[in-house]
């Protein structure tokens, strides 16, 4: 598969460097926090929606290292903390419209999970992924 990006769907600025799509969806297990699910910083990965988020997030989400984002995003100040991630956004785009979520926790894999009603991916087989969270 070709590299793809993440853009803002409002103001169209990248907001990652060029990753390649994992197409198999992973199972999260929340007991096994451990280097051996951490993600390639060249890669993105369609992981199952977290049990703690079910019903606020789509069915799947996609991850990527956080060392994947452009260099000029915002992240505010809450990326982690002692288990208090709570799933909100806390990136945006140069503009300033929210993006997604940084979550730089330590009892979470590192990780960016984009808003996919904020962004888009430059690739047809996405759009399928974003009409479902509309």
């Amino acid at each position: 598969m070709s590299d793809q990006r993440l853009y803002c769907k409002l103001c169209h600025a990248a907001a990652s460097k060029p990753l390649r799509l994992e197409t198999q969806v992973r199972e999260f297990n929340p007991s096994r926090q451990d280097d051996s699910i951490h993600i390639p910083v060249d890669e993105a990965w369609i992981v199952e929606t977290l049990p703690l988020t079910k019903g606020r997030s789509p069915e799947k989400q996609i991850w990527f290292s956080p060392l994947s984002l452009t260099e000029d995003l915002v992240t505010d100040g809450n990326t982690f903390g002692c288990c208090g991630y709570i799933g909100l956004d806390n990136t945006r785009c140069p503009a300033g419209h929210v993006i997604g979520s940084r979550i730089d926790e330590c009892a979470y894999q590192p990780r960016f999970e984009p808003n996919l009603k904020m962004t888009y991916w430059n690739a047809a087989h996405f759009a399928k992924m974003d009409s479902q969270t509309r």
